[in-house]
């Protein structure tokens, strides 16, 4: 029996700095270290009406899969919704064969304002999701989601993602400042605090720029900004930035893992999340940032903060550091899925 990941490998040079490119290849090298296999995906062009090339892609990705193996997918895998669940089906066709999904994100709640935006008996992606053994999900928050929405399918949380990371780091000074990495433009804030934002991002509207507070630092690759991180607080999740897009991160960032937490974590600096994520809780309980729902309150919780607090933070932070930076909760996750699967234990489940 072998055991199998699927991996989504960059179609272009730009395309190896985004975050899904970068977590595809973590977990792929994380489940490698326990034996696991790759299949090798891209975001293949010319498929969508085109059956017999969907079907050749398939054969050559999966011809390799016998009966009685495990495949883990990393879901979705964003290509053409025929080739996906074309895909799916073929794998469970296999005799034997257990199917399981790794959660990276659900699209019907990254395109929607709430609920009632969407069907939950016909909606392709909640339908797709029923198809797997099991589902390994971002955290108990989104477990529960999907149980609302009649995904009644067992479920393992991973808390976080990793970060790999094992390059140089900077002594950590108590600065009040805060960073945000980001991915999308910006094109507007509420933010007004004097407190300095630097923000690390391909594009940022003037007008974002006009209060004097925020400093705009450009794209960078996230490996060289957690090596220059040397203080201050690293920005999850905000609503004072909008940013351009089709999606609704606003509502959507409450159920997932957001990667830059974890590329906080391994720069060694304290987060700053808001009261709705899930991460909150772990925040306030394991003293490693601040919870914080408008960041034009900065300024006030500044001026309660000493530097013997905030180092309190930076030391907490270390042991997270070391886990994230080392695949932790990624083996973990496959490791717990595998005791469900292989010897039958439950205590892992949602």
């Amino acid at each position: 029996m072998t055991n199998w990941i699927t991996r989504l490998n960059a179609t272009n040079y730009q395309q190896q700095y985004d975050a899904i490119q970068i977590v595809s290849k973590n977990v792929a090298r994380s489940a490698q270290t326990l034996g696991f296999q790759e299949l090798n995906i891209t975001g293949y062009p010319n498929i969508s009406n085109n059956a017999n090339r969907r079907l050749h892609i398939r054969e050559a990705v999966l011809g390799v899969i016998q009966p009685g193996d495990l495949v883990v997918v990393q879901f979705p895998m964003w290509t053409q919704l025929n080739f996906q669940a074309e895909f799916f089906d073929t794998i469970k066709g296999i005799e034997g064969v257990r199917m399981v999904a790794l959660i990276h994100d659900i699209p019907t709640w990254m395109f929607t304002k709430g609920e009632e935006e969407y069907d939950r008996k016909n909606d392709f992606w909640l339908n797709q999701l029923k198809k797997f053994d099991l589902l390994i999900v971002a955290n108990g928050k989104e477990a529960h989601k999907l149980q609302e929405d009649g995904v009644h399918v067992p479920m393992i949380p991973m808390q976080l993602w990793d970060y790999f990371y094992s390059g140089p780091r900077q002594e950590k000074q108590f600065k009040k400042q805060l960073y945000y990495v980001g991915g999308r433009d910006i094109i507007d804030t509420t933010y007004r605090a004097a407190t300095p934002l630097y923000i690390y991002d391909r594009h940022v509207e003037k007008n974002v720029l006009e209060s004097g507070s925020v400093t705009w630092l450009g794209r960078q690759p996230s490996d060289e900004i957690v090596s220059r991180l040397d203080g201050g607080f690293g920005v999850v999740v905000t609503e004072n930035l909008i940013e351009k897009s089709n999606m609704n991160f606003v509502y959507y960032n409450q159920f997932n893992n957001p990667t830059k937490l974890s590329m906080y974590l391994a720069a060694g600096i304290p987060v700053i999340v808001p009261s709705k994520t899930y991460h909150a809780s772990l925040v306030e309980k394991h003293g490693i940032g601040l919870v914080v729902d408008d960041l034009n309150d900065m300024d006030a919780i500044f001026s309660s903060i000493t530097a013997q607090d905030y180092q309190k933070m930076v030391d907490n932070v270390r042991y997270w550091q070391e886990a994230v930076s080392e695949g932790f909760f990624i083996k973990r996750a496959l490791m717990a899925m595998l005791r469900t699967l292989e010897l039958g234990f439950k205590d892992d489940l949602v």
